[in-house]
């Protein structure tokens, strides 16, 4: 059977089930509207990628649209997650000492990534800072995508070092090694 009308003849019980799936799954921090709306975005993005033939003819249907429902609701909570926290007024930064508006990309992050040796990592990590994605610094420095993201971890790691002193203590990545330095 074509991988289209396989889909087609799914969608009324994938939304059925899966809006109850999420909901449950989610313990109700979805409200059933959220769910639904996820559900058809799972939907749409999976006959999206059937018709520009991305997917085998033998994909496995329900499991491929429940992965996609899945991960767009972990999307979904995470960006409900963060609006909650900015909305959170203990989470309103300390006024700057010196009575000015402070840019920590600006005074903190830039001049730790100048103060890197120059390598490839240094590269990367300022082009990011700059707003590049990884297919454009991929392409402006001419390396595969999967070594961006090397680089650009060590590069993380070793300016979270460096900045670990202006992190608030609820807001440092919990290492062994992060317990060790205090």
């Amino acid at each position: 059977m074509d991988l289209g009308k396989r889909l087609l003849e799914y969608y009324g019980t994938f939304m059925a089930e899966e809006t109850r799936f999420l909901r449950n799954t989610c313990n109700g921090k979805l409200s059933e509207q959220a769910c639904e709306d996820v559900a058809q975005e799972a939907f749409m993005r999976v006959a999206g990628k059937a018709v520009a033939g991305q997917l085998g003819p033998d994909v496995k249907i329900g499991a491929y649209l429940r992965t996609t429902s899945w991960n767009l609701a972990v999307d979904t909570l995470r960006v409900q997650n963060r609006t909650d926290l900015m909305e959170d007024t203990a989470l309103v930064a300390a006024p700057d000492q010196r009575g000015e508006d402070v840019d920590p990309l600006k005074e903190l992050v830039r001049p730790a990534i100048e103060a890197m040796p120059s390598s490839r990592r240094r590269t990367v990590v300022r082009l990011q800072s700059q707003g590049l994605d990884d297919a454009q610094i991929s392409a402006a420095l001419g390396i595969a995508p999967d070594r961006i993201h090397r680089d650009r971890y060590a590069a993380v790691s070793e300016l979270r070092s460096k900045l670990g002193s202006f992190i608030r203590d609820g807001h440092r990545k919990k290492t062994r090694r992060a317990k060790e330095d205090r």
